[in-house]
């Protein structure tokens, strides 16, 4: 029924006590921008009464139920709605009090009471009965200097909203250019409007009762949108539009797909979700409009939400072109969800064995393949909702306005570009990254991407135009890109008349989670065909066993391209081709053949890292650095600087198998081998170890001298290993050093040795 607000106060309006507190009066940043809207909108609405003495506004619903006393008078006890009722009434108690209107004319604000605590009913109660005097700067100090306000109101958040309110209204009312504001708003003449539903005659229970008076603030907000926003729409078929959809259709949808999300409790509010919900979706679609088309408030910022940038929403939608946009992409939103609810499970999916070829496989840690939900849920802090999502849901939204054959194969493109593109989607490019895939879904145009990684955009071309002639591989092509190690990135495997073999060995061998819980098995096994590192500035990389780093190594980096193509996919070709013709040999074959080898061959660096797992333990990026253009002369690095934890390699396994050796710290210093108070500094050189004095005392250290007689080290301290022209060791160095020094540990343990 719609009633104006005096007609709503004809009869008792009772807030009751499982109500929430009156919150328009709180002074936090949101409630602020949200009291000071509505209240310049009931004064510029009280303006516009003065000339158009015919004119309305209406304040949209409110919702409750009509208890009978026993007088038979009706108390209507509002469930939502309590904000603008409350607010209304301070207005018209503030108005009348101002202009000396008094007597049956304001008989009606007595109607008006409230039960949410025992401290605001008696607040109200004497507030009415109060004629103030006007005599302190505010209203609020002449009101809280009387003998009737008790100083335990202050913490009555109810009472001090309305105290806030007051004062708003007393300083709006003494900017206003006519003091007559009751003849405007009073008794028969009274313009505001409210659609009143007593939810007791539609058969609404008690439970829902309870369960809307448990909303909170974000109600408002999303109210206050709704008749802000169509205030923006000049057009009248643009505003019908709106108008009609978004109490229907839109509304509905997002309702639907909330309740069927099984993601609320038992103690969340449906209504108020869908309400935050459908925000999400607004400021999303609004965000993306803004930054298409650079759009920035006067202090420069970007659209945020519809509270923080009110003035940009102004400018965004009063273009018909973008309200045109809003509008088709919720029409097609609830088109999508009537007629294909399975639409994103059809389309995406995160377990490797869910693969199809009609699926694109997602690597979010949500494992969440409605991305249209993500949105409802997690936009609102804006970056909970990451730009890879963003883009993909852009995506996928154009192609529900424009359908196409070609959209699975497009938003798997457009997943590959997202998820290789890390370091290129900032804010400052969002936009374009937004415009260029929209017009990407309609065209299917690859010249139209520009902004994502050069490399990945490049080896999209490729794969397309390859797919165009050789249809049969693409399944294994979709299956390689959708490995969890590659993420869409395959330029380890060349597209050639042996990719489809050697991608369903490579996802064979190097299973993403057999690859890291396998790691030094996996490492080796590509180590044992050959070097397959890359250099990274002037440290060389062997890869660790963190999925980040087996991500970067594998798929082409952008720094050095070359290289991964020379050393890296060369090793991993040749360790593919090896097992495609050795169809039933183990994986640790090779390795084991890598070994033996080495056993009557020369022993370069690679034979080491073979050997010892010890020497990549503690190197978290997998980053190493040589040094005299040696084999041997190795640092190993915790993460990529001198200044933090680095071991000499060889220096390090010796400390680890040997309790007589230790190292003196963890920032690249020499071995410790000490015997009856002798010490001894070990290093390593090209051709084997450097024996130095330990001690204070150069004349002290005879084991120094005892090693240099017996023909150990020679006249410079050097331990010297047997190598060959090329000066690779031919022995083991770290077996021989461990061998020497058992040996004269033993001599000594034995007397052998002058121990003076």
């Amino acid at each position: 029924m719609r009633s104006n607000y005096i007609e709503v106060l004809s009869n008792k309006v009772e807030i009751p006590i499982i109500q929430r507190d009156y919150a328009q009066g709180r002074t936090d940043s949101k409630t602020n921008k949200i009291r000071k809207d509505f209240l310049d909108a009931l004064f510029d609405f009280i303006s516009h009464k003065q000339t158009d003495k015919q004119a309305q506004i209406e304040l949209d619903f409110i919702y409750g139920f009509s208890e009978v006393e026993s007088n038979n008078k009706t108390t209507f006890v509002p469930i939502d709605g309590q904000q603008r009722l409350t607010t209304l009434w301070l207005l018209y108690w503030l108005v009348s009090v101002k202009e000396n209107v008094s007597g049956t004319k304001t008989n009606f604000l007595s109607n008006f009471l409230y039960e949410t605590r025992h401290s605001t009913t008696e607040f109200c109660r004497n507030l009415i009965q109060f004629k103030s005097e006007f005599s302190h700067e505010k209203i609020s100090q002449e009101i809280k200097n009387q003998s009737w306000y008790f100083d335990t109101w202050d913490f009555d958040p109810s009472i001090q909203a309305m105290l806030t309110v007051l004062d708003d209204i007393e300083f709006r009312y003494e900017k206003f250019n006519a003091k007559d504001i009751w003849s405007i708003i009073g008794n028969s003449s009274c313009p505001f409007y409210f659609y009143k539903l007593d939810m007791d005659k539609v058969g609404l229970t008690d439970d829902l009762y309870i369960k809307m008076n448990s909303r909170g603030k974000p109600l408002t907000e999303f109210e206050y949108f709704k008749a802000g926003f169509a205030e923006i729409i000049a057009d009248t078929k643009q505003r019908k539009r709106f108008e009609e959809s978004i109490d229907g259709k839109w509304i509905d949808t997002v309702w639907h797909i909330i309740l069927n999300s099984n993601s609320l409790t038992e103690e969340d509010d449906i209504a108020l979700t869908v309400d935050n919900s459908f925000l999400n979706l607004f400021n999303y679609l609004t965000s993306v409009i803004s930054f298409k088309k650079d759009l920035k408030d006067q202090e420069g910022n970007r659209y945020k939400n519809t509270v923080v940038s009110a003035g940009l929403l102004k400018t965004i939608y009063s273009e018909t072109e973008n309200q045109i946009f809003l509008f088709d992409t919720l029409d097609a939103i609830c088109k999508q969800e009537k007629d294909n609810n399975a639409y994103w499970e059809d389309l995406f999916y995160y377990n490797k064995d869910e693969f199809a070829t009609n699926k694109t496989r997602l690597f979010f840690t949500h494992k969440e393949t409605n991305l249209l939900k993500r949105c409802l849920f997690n936009f609102a802090d804006f970056r909970g909702f990451t730009f890879p999502e963003q883009i993909l849901l852009l995506a996928c939204l154009s192609n529900l306005k424009t359908p196409s054959n070609t959209f699975n194969d497009q938003i798997r493109t457009i997943r590959n570009l997202v998820v290789n593109s890390e370091n290129e989607l900032r804010d400052t490019v969002l936009g374009n990254s937004f415009s260029e895939v929209e017009e990407f879904i309609y065209k299917n145009d690859f010249q139209i991407l520009k902004t994502f990684k050069t490399y990945q955009i490049e080896e999209e071309k490729i794969k397309n135009d390859y797919i165009k002639n050789s249809t049969s591989d693409k399944q294994s092509l979709q299956k390689l890109e959708d490995s969890d190690l590659l993420r869409g990135s395959i330029s380890l495997l060349p597209l050639d008349n042996n990719i489809k073999n050697r991608a369903e060995k490579f996802l064979e061998i190097f299973d993403e989670t057999d690859f890291i819980q396998n790691f030094q098995t996996k490492i080796n096994l590509l180590l044992s065909f050959g070097d397959y590192t890359q250099d990274d500035g002037s440290l060389t990389n062997l890869m660790t066993s963190k999925h980040r780093n087996i991500r970067s190594f594998l798929t082409t980096p952008g720094y050095n391209k070359t290289q991964f193509k020379t050393k890296t996919q060369s090793t991993m070709l040749g360790c593919l081709d090896y097992f495609i013709t050795n169809k039933d040999v183990p994986i640790s074959k090779p390795i084991d053949d890598a070994l033996f080898y080495y056993t009557t061959n020369p022993k370069d660096w690679k034979y080491y890292f073979l050997r010892y797992s010890s020497f990549r333990e503690n190197s978290n990026q997998g980053n190493f650095n040589w040094y005299n253009n040696s084999d041997y002369c190795i640092w190993k690095m915790k993460e990529r600087q001198f200044n933090g934890y680095h071991w000499d390699p060889f220096l390090y396994e010796l400390a680890q198998s040997d309790n007589k050796l230790e190292l003196e710290n963890n920032y690249g210093s020499k071995l410790i081998f000490s015997h009856n108070r002798k010490k001894i500094l070990i290093s390593s050189i090209p051709e084997g170890f450097l024996f130095e004095n330990g001690m204070a005392d150069r004349t002290l250290n005879t084991l120094l001298d005892d090693l240099e007689n017996s023909g150990v080290i020679d006249k410079d301290g050097k331990f010297i290993v047997a190598q060959n022209a090329d000066g690779i060791d031919t022995e083991d160095r770290i077996e021989k050093l461990k061998q020497a020094l058992d040996e004269i540990t033993n001599k000594i343990k034995n007397g052998g040795q002058n121990e003076n």
